[in-house]
């Protein structure tokens, strides 16, 4: 492979290219990752400017191994997009190292181009659209100007000219791109490696502790977007169930009964006048897991989506992706069953044998003066509602074992999975099945876009018990204590500590709303694309056609444009081959030509410099001067190119001969004053 070197100008683009792909990936990058790719350009700088010599094979060697290190350690054995994507990164960041051949600086301007393409897998807002479009053109530049830095009269070549073709290039393909977004058909995968993205970790997961709701009470993280097709229903039930939480281990409450899921349910119909239909679109953020989320009793409206006898929506495939989808909920409707199993009821009495022993007590001695359920349930919360419980995002860790002992009896002070565990633990110890359910509660309206955004910080926790012949009852011990939480949402309960968007500031909601708009539009947009919507588009550009003929009319246009980008790219190369001074050369064959000298096409310049001469004796000088110039930059040392100013300057004295210039008397085409052809010379 020919060994090259680069020029500063080429260096410098690489540079750009490189720092701008990685400001893409930063925020999921480690920091060590960064301080690699700071170190690798400051060493290549070192060795551009002759102050360090390139580094040995070993020491590339070594830095691959900790490379490899800092991944293992980071991220440890369970794969993920981020690990994969950071291990690139890492290989990326180290390139610079090696770039001294020409193969070099093309690897890595291609991996700019794939870690560019890879940023979609985390982010598809409009802006990062806009953003990945300037970055490519920057890379575009990068690549004219490395190959450039190949030819003789690179330096000859001038920045705006570089950025120009960059840009010229970058805009004449997106005709092309837009041509093939919107018209090739949206092909599922054929086969798909489902890996996790631990940025799905910031959200619900399957189990629950008591501070884990409190973190995510801290996050503004979006978790979906929803769109109502009727009113919007009240505060107290904008409860967003998505799982429902049975095991205990004396810490953490987890999943471990799994209900039977029907694939196929049944749409819901009014039962009575009571019974109130709500539905909805909910356009979900990834969180890759299975479960949806949805008001009250649900029933889906979109394919690949059951129902689970505790009354969960769920995807037969896990959302790795943005996923939108259709349901219809009763918020009026009994989770009803004729029964519980015995299997069902050995997972919603069990718990841990002999912890928190005060909290059993407590249970026993309460159930035994109030036997009925429900007035078991009201002097609960009559203890709620006398006791000095404080609800705090910031409760502090349980320090013991019996960790339902100390919150109820020592602490005091929880977020929503303190109230809601604790309450669990009090049924089931008197002998009442009962569940956590986990989900969200509140949403945020934008009135520009007539949605309604739910956030990390809306995570919420409540309890159902079961009642013989009623079914699963739904209670909310956090509205014992802090009743604004159910009522108002959570920044009314927790004002200092409340994550969100809380500026009093008009034109800041307004800006704010109005990005958030621009964003719902796009996702919706991008993701309906497809299947009827694509049909119907084609429909109103090419008419009401049969399959056959919109394929046909497609691979034409294709056709088409493929074939119109050939002829431009054909024209653009015509243009490239004449340098400065065959352009210059070209300009003064017009102009004697406008003038009346009859030139051939293989006019050498003797031969027109002696046909102006003879009749315009008085420019012998002018004419000698130019044809010379001409001839000592084309053919005496072509490897001698004039530069820009050179240019310009005989390019004036053209146009100042000109302006002195006769015009000759009819003659033979081609042949001197005095009859004879003169010799062809170069």
């Amino acid at each position: 492979m020919k060994t090259i070197t680069l020029n500063s100008r080429a260096l410098l683009y690489l540079t750009a290219s490189l720092l701008l792909t990685l400001q893409m990936h930063m925020d999921r990058l480690p920091v060590w990752i960064l301080l690699a790719a700071a170190g690798s350009l400051l060493w290549r700088l070192g060795v551009h400017l002759g102050r360090v010599a390139s580094p040995h094979w070993s020491i590339k060697g070594a830095l691959v191994l900790l490379g490899f290190s800092g991944i293992y350690l980071t991220y440890g054995r369970e794969l993920s997009i981020e690990s994969m994507v950071s291990l690139l990164v890492a290989g990326f960041a180290l390139k610079p190292l090696e770039v001294e051949k020409q193969a070099d600086s093309y690897v890595l301007i291609f991996l700019c181009y794939l870690l560019i393409g890879l940023h979609f897998l985390f982010e598809q807002g409009p802006l990062d659209y806009l953003w990945v479009m300037c970055v490519l053109v920057v890379v575009l530049t990068t690549q004219i100007s490395v190959n450039q830095s190949l030819q003789k009269d690179h330096e000859e070549k001038s920045s705006n000219d570089v950025h120009w073709q960059a840009l010229s290039l970058f805009l004449k393909s997106l005709p092309l791109a837009a041509f093939l977004f919107f018209v090739l058909p949206r092909l599922g995968p054929l086969w798909v490696l489902n890996i996790p993205t631990q940025d799905g970790v910031i959200g619900l997961s399957d189990s629950m502790s008591p501070g884990q709701i409190a973190e995510l009470g801290k996050s503004d993280e979006l978790a979906f977007r929803v769109r109502f097709d009727s009113q919007v229903p009240a505060m107290k039930d904008q409860y967003w169930r998505a799982l429902v939480l049975d095991y205990f281990d004396g810490e953490t409450w987890s999943q471990r009964y799994q209900p039977p899921v029907d694939w196929q349910p049944a749409k819901l119909v009014k039962n009575g006048a009571k019974d109130e239909l709500i539905k909805y679109e909910i356009l979900l953020q990834p969180h890759d897991q299975k479960w949806l989320f949805s008001l009250g009793v649900a029933s889906p409206e979109t394919s690949g989506i059951g129902v689970s006898d505790d009354a969960r929506l769920i995807s037969k495939k896990a959302i790795h992706g943005q996923m939108q989808y259709f349901a219809t909920s009763n918020l009026s409707g009994a989770m009803q069953q004729d029964g519980l199993s015995a299997l069902a009821l050995n997972y919603y009495l069990q718990l841990p044998s002999g912890d928190n022993p005060r909290s059993r007590e407590f249970a026993q001695t309460l159930k035994t003066r109030f036997p009925a359920i429900s007035d078991f349930t009201y002097a609960l919360q009559r203890y709620f509602n006398g006791t000095e419980f404080y609800y705090t995002l910031n409760p502090g860790e349980l320090e013991t074992s019996n960790t339902i002992d100390e919150f109820l009896f020592d602490s005091r002070k929880g977020f929503c999975a303190h109230y809601a565990g604790s309450l669990v633990y009090l049924m089931r110890s008197v002998g009442i099945p009962a569940r956590v359910v986990l989900g969200y509660l509140g949403v945020e309206e934008n009135p520009v876009a007539n949605y309604y955004s739910v956030y990390q910080y809306n995570a919420h926790a409540w309890v159902e018990i079961w009642l013989q012949g009623r079914g699963w009852l739904k209670i909310d011990p956090t509205g014992w204590v802090a009743p604004e939480r159910i009522e108002q949402g959570l920044e009314e309960a927790v004002k200092r500590d409340f994550a969100g968007f809380s500026s009093n500031s008009p034109w800041l909601k307004a800006m704010r709303n109005q990005f958030n708009a621009l964003n719902y539009y796009w996702n919706d947009w991008m993701l309906n694309y497809k299947g009827a919507a694509q049909q119907q588009l084609m429909n109103q550009f090419f008419g009401d056609r049969s399959d056959t003929q919109l394929i046909l009319l497609v691979l034409a246009c294709l056709f088409s444009a493929v074939g119109i980008g050939f002829v431009f790219m054909f024209l653009d190369v015509r243009r490239e081959k004449l340098s400065d001074e065959q352009k210059l050369l070209y300009f003064y064959r017009m102009k004697l030509q406008n003038f009346g000298i009859q030139l051939q096409a293989g006019s050498s310049l003797t031969q027109m410099s002696e046909l102006a001469l003879a009749v315009n004796p008085h420019l012998q000088v002018e004419l000698h001067d130019i044809r010379l110039a001409f001839e000592r930059s084309l053919y005496v040392n072509p490897d001698s190119r004039m530069t820009r100013d050179e240019s310009k300057a005989l390019k004036k004295c053209i146009k100042l001969m000109f302006r002195k210039f006769n015009r000759p008397v009819d003659q033979p085409t081609g042949q001197s004053p005095a009859g004879q052809t003169s010799s062809s010379q170069n």
